[in-house]
This record gives structure tokens, C-alpha cells and sequence, in this order.
């Protein structure tokens, strides 16, 4: 749809020719460079190709559109309109609500790079086929061709006009979103609330959204991020986070072992396409989906309703299960439905870090803090020691799983990402 509003809108701007512009007449290295403006910004081309290009300031949501005026002309020539002939790329700007939508479906031909304070999102729009046109293509593709050379130029130019763009006009950010199906079906669970959706794990099974806003999840996983394909036989063992679209039988599986990879399973199953998303930061897409999957837990009764456990059941001695050098101890707090809480992990013979917070019962019996103090200790002898806090507004929450074990999610230094402490008492 994007692609097709782009081409109408390309070839009937073309035609009616508002607000065009054309160098010509000097060589290029004569030419001086062109600033065009529309719509409060600006495209410059620059002196070396400003002599090769007609630049038309258009309506609507397309502000330039940049075309080769030799194709234009060649096009012309051979009985044609120019329509549509050269047609090297154009530059749009589209609604917050308009590109939610667009986000949603094939996207070839349109690549998102701006965003402006009012979340307007600017778009560069290029064809999907060639348009190079003249009277012979004898020797197209052959860079010792004048006419090729100039035309792989002003191609090399227009990969280059978002950068560009951004840096000629004040109040934009840049951004990315990748269009893999991976990326559609993400948007669509967040844009599109007709779209059924689940996500599971074994620890409590497939769970509805339920009213949970999925536009954070969301960008945290598309916004300047890239899924790739990987090769199948790369798929990682274990368990994983599924998002599940039952309506479209698309599933995606999230793993926990290797924390980027996602494999996408459709058609009964029959069929499976491995991907990898490589991100700006240390962000991984499965903790994301974790996060997400606990929220829509919580909307639906929280983890402890779900398995029939209050907030006291937390009430106890915890050690790490797998090493045995982390200790969770949570007691009755002084009012009801409060609890104190302090942590104890070994790093070294030599240094313990210490955890101090109070929790308070939310929905479903869950704990959460957001008072958290963190002490490193530093013992010289068993009886000497020095505390260096580190800070005091540490985030987060405790809760059983299924197996009777207490999980930590700690927002600030994720120490008990993955780990379960089981009751010592």
C-alpha cells in the first residue's frame, strides 16, 4: 500500500509539475548548489550533481521528489510523458498514526530514518525498479559508460540524503525500523487491537494481553534494531519466550540461551526461518519478551494468583539454587502487606554484596520495592570490614514460580536475572 501511494503520488506530481525546478544549461562542475524548501524544510543538492537533477517541491505528504533530468528528457524524446523516468528518490513526511499503520505491512520502497518532536515521521521513498532511461542501453551496468557512471553516482548521493537531511534540518532525530515479518507482526500486536496475539513460557503458559500497553516492548524491539537471517542449524536448544498469533498461525520463538536469536515457525509448523537481531545497545530481544510476558501476567491476576500463592508464602530463607552463594531473606514487615528484605552474595572471600530494601504486596501477591539499597562490603579480617553504598533507589520484585522457588527481577542490576533461590528453612 505504502509502496503504491508512493509511485501514484511520484507520477501525478510528475505530471502536474508544481513547484518544479531544474538546473540546467552549465556543466556540472559549474553548477552551484540548489536549496529547495516545502513544508518548513530544506534539501540542498550538492554543486556536483545540482546540474543533473530536476527537483520537484511536491504536495501532500511527499516534499521533494528527485529525479535524473537525462532520463527525464530521454524519456521525452522517445514519445514519453517523463513521468516517472529517473526517478531517483523522494523525501515524505508522514503522521504518528499514518506510519503506525505503515509499520504494519511490506514496506519496499520506503525506508523510515526521522522522527520530530511532534512525531511526524520522515521517510525517503526510492524505486523498487530501475529507471534509468535513454535512447540505447549499450553498455548499461558497464561503469566505463558516462551515462551509467552518472547515474551510479546520483544513486551513491541518494543513499546518502537522510544523513543529510537530518544534519540540514534543526529538530530531528534519526531512527530505523527493519520491515521483516518478524518486525510486522510485532507492530501489528501493538497498533492493531484486533490482532489476537499470546505469549507463554513454561513457567505459566500462554497468557492474553488483558489491557497491557505493547508499544514500549515494542519499540525496545524494532526501534534501531536489525533481524537477519541465520541459518537454521544455528538454533539454539532449550526454552524459549513464544509470541503466537493463533488467527495467522504465526508463532516466534524467543530463546533463552542464546538471547538474540528468534525463530519464526508458520504453516502447521512445517515451517521454520531462524533469525538473529543485532541492536544499537546491550538491550537482547528475549529479556524484552520476558518483560513483556510478566506483564501481561500480572494483568492477569499475577504470578502468585496464578498458582495459588500469597505474598507470605515468599516469607522465608532462599539460596541460590545453582551456586549456593546468594541468600534472600524476607520477613513480616511492622504494618501489613509490607515486607523487609535483605540480600547477601558472595563475590569473594574477600567482598559481599548487600542487598537492603522493603517490598511492599501488589496484585496477585507479588512484592515489589523501589527503595533498594546496595552496599558493597570489604572485609580485612572476619570482625573488620568498610561498606561503600552504591545506591539507594533500587527497583524491583520477588515471586514464586511454579516449582516453589523465589525469582528476583531486578531492574537496576538485573543480579538475579535467570537465577532461581530455593527455601532453605
Amino acid at each position: 500500500m505504502a509502496v503504491l501511494l508512493a509511485a501514484v503520488m511520484v507520477l501525478s506530481l510528475a505530471a502536474c509539475g508544481s513547484g518544479s525546478a531544474k538546473s540546467e544549461g552549465a556543466a556540472p562542475e559549474a553548477a552551484a548548489a540548489q536549496t529547495y524548501e516545502n513544508g518548513g524544510m530544506k534539501l540542498t543538492v550538492p554543486a556536483e550533481y545540482a546540474g543533473l537533477v530536476t527537483v520537484e517541491t511536491a504536495k501532500d505528504n511527499m516534499l521533494f521528489s528527485v529525479s535524473e533530468t537525462a532520463s527525464i528528457e530521454a524519456d521525452k524524446a522517445q514519445g514519453g510523458s517523463g513521468d516517472g523516468a529517473g526517478w531517483l528518490f523522494g523525501v515524505g513526511v508522514v503522521s504518528k498514526e499514518d506510519f503506525q499503520q505503515m509499520l504494519c505491512y511490506d514496506m519496499s520502497g520506503v525506508e523510515a530514518f526521522a522522527v520530530d518532536a511532534d512525531e511526524n515521521h520522515y521517510v525517503l521513498y526510492h524505486p523498487t525498479d530501475v529507471r534509468y532511461v535513454r535512447e540505447s542501453y549499450e553498455g548499461m551496468g558497464d561503469e566505463s559508460n558516462a551515462d551509467w557512471k552518472q547515474w551510479t553516482m546520483l544513486n551513491e548521493w541518494a543513499n546518502g540524503v537522510p544523513a543529510a537531511f537530518i544534519a540540514e534540518n534543526d529538530g530531528l532525530t534519526g531512527e530505523s525500523f527493519g520491515n521483516s515479518e518478524i518486525e510486522m507482526y510485532l507492530f501489528r500486536a501493538a497498533f492493531q487491537p484486533d490482532v489476537k496475539y499470546t505469549i507463554s513460557t513454561l513457567e505459566y503458559g500462554p497468557q492474553e494481553p488483558n489491557g497491557v500497553d505493547e508499544k514500549p516492548y515494542v519499540v525496545a524491539l524494532t526501534k534501531n534494531v536489525r533481524y537477519e537471517y541465520a541459518d537454521n542449524s544455528e538454533t539454539p536448544d532449550g526454552e524459549y519466550v513464544v509470541l503466537a498469533f493463533p488467527d495467522d498461525d504465526y508463532r516466534f520463538d524467543f530463546f533463552f540461551a542464546e538471547k538474540n536469536y528468534v525463530r519464526m515457525v508458520w504453516n502447521n509448523g512445517e515451517n521454520e526461518q531462524l533469525y538473529r537481531a543485532v541492536f544499537a545497545d546491550d538491550t537482547n530481544a528475549t529479556d524484552v519478551m520476558n518483560e513483556w510476558y510478566h506483564a501481561l501476567v500480572d494483568a492477569n491476576g499475577g504470578v502468585n494468583t496464578l498458582l495459588g500463592y500469597t505474598a507470605d508464602d515468599l516469607i522465608g530463607r532462599w539460596a541460590e539454587k545453582q551456586a549456593g552463594r546468594g541468600l534472600i531473606t524476607i520477613t513480616a514487615g511492622s504494618e501489613a502487606d509490607v515486607y523487609d528484605v535483605r540480600i547477601e552474595w558472595s563475590s569473594s572471600a574477600f567482598e559481599q554484596v548487600i542487598w537492603e530494601m522493603t517490598a511492599t504486596a501488589g496484585e496477585g501477591g507479588v512484592i515489589s520495592y523501589e527503595n533498594g539499597k546496595k552496599t558493597i562490603r570489604t572485609y580485612e579480617s572476619e570482625t573488620k570490614y568498610t561498606d561503600a553504598v552504591q545506591y539507594e533507589n533500587g527497583a524491583g520484585r520477588f515471586f514464586l514460580n511454579s516449582a516453589h522457588e523465589l525469582m528476583w527481577e531486578d531492574d537496576v542490576d538485573h543480579a538475579g536475572d535467570d537465577t532461581a533461590f530455593v527455601n532453605v528453612d
